[in-house]
């Protein structure tokens, strides 16, 4: 399924060959199969009629979170037998996510998603462990995402979810994917239903349109707490509609009230609408944590929403 199995060992053999003043590169990630009817977690494969699951040792664990979830089956213990072992491993840390795979529209659209966040915590952690091993100045990128597999004759396909530099202290360097629109796949799981900004805009910009809005004559109202990480969102919509109203305060509340909204109204350009977009904001860091989030140049995060 992808895991990094020889951990730290096999990241410190590696280290021993790199060639002299060089870096290294690590890929990793689950991957997924995608059949020529675009069924998901299934491939056809060389010289068989039927296919097969893609990736199998991730379907199987998948079925065994499912059951322990529902009780059909108690959690097992790792095996001593090595021939079985890594098969346990992946079910096991494919445990805590059986809640959010359970729940998914799509199970198997889903579930290459929660292995490269399971994978990705193992990958830090050996980087932690074992970066020194990198001599000299020696950097350290590790490229992290889902491999696609399609049936022959076809490209397979990847898709990068994080791309990061390191040095050999362990310590990051740069992230290469410090996009707003990056994938942060633990706010699936804590609040189900939430949309990326891109997605949010999107989605209401077609339904408007549907409802006979012209992005032309329409002004954008917000009244979104007046914390900077609430910016790009309000960034988003002016793309699509070149402006914004800004009628909120602390924590989301619109406290320039009817005073606020009757003068945003005497600015919508003639024979237009508007769209009002508001509420409270929260924080979800890297490690998960609700309530608070990492803000650009502090070493510590701080509460989100602090008010």
């Amino acid at each position: 399924a992808g895991f990094p199995f020889g951990g730290a060992v096999a990241f410190g053999a590696m280290s021993a060959h790199i060639p002299d003043g060089g870096d290294t590169l690590m890929v990793y990630g689950p991957h997924v199969g995608v059949d020529s009817k675009g069924n998901i977690g299934t491939v056809e494969r060389r010289g068989k009629e039927n296919g097969g699951s893609c990736c199998g040792s991730a379907v199987a664990a998948s079925g065994y979170v499912a059951d322990v979830l529902s009780g059909a089956t108690e959690k097992a213990a790792i095996p001593d037998d090595p021939l079985h072992a890594q098969q346990a491993y992946v079910s096991d840390m494919l445990l805590p996510y059986a809640e959010r795979l359970d729940t998914a529209d799509n199970k198997m659209q889903e579930l290459p998603y929660a292995l490269y966040d399971a994978q990705q915590d193992m990958v830090g952690r050996i980087i932690e462990k074992a970066a020194a091993g990198v001599a000299g100045d020696g950097k350290i990128a590790v490229l992290g995402g889902v491999q696609i597999n399609t049936p022959a004759g076809f490209s397979d396909y990847f898709l990068p979810l994080s791309f990061e530099l390191y040095n050999n202290s362990g310590d990051l360097v740069e992230d290469f994917m410090s996009s707003t629109n990056r994938p942060f796949n633990k706010v699936k799981e804590i609040f189900p239903g939430a949309l990326s900004n891109a997605e949010l805009v999107a989605k209401v910009g077609q339904t408007l349109e549907a409802n006979g809005y012209d992005k032309k004559t329409t002004l954008v109202a917000t009244s979104l707490c007046c914390d900077e990480v609430n910016r790009p969102l309000e960034d988003a919509f002016s793309g699509d509609y070149d402006t914004n109203f800004n009628m909120g305060g602390l924590a989301g509340f619109p406290f320039g009230g009817a005073v606020a909204f009757g003068a945003m109204s005497a600015h919508i350009p003639d024979g237009g609408d508007t769209l009002m977009v508001y509420g409270p904001h929260v924080g979800v860091d890297s490690k998960g944590n609700i309530g608070t989030v990492e803000r650009r140049g502090k070493e510590n995060g701080g509460s989100c929403c602090g008010s």
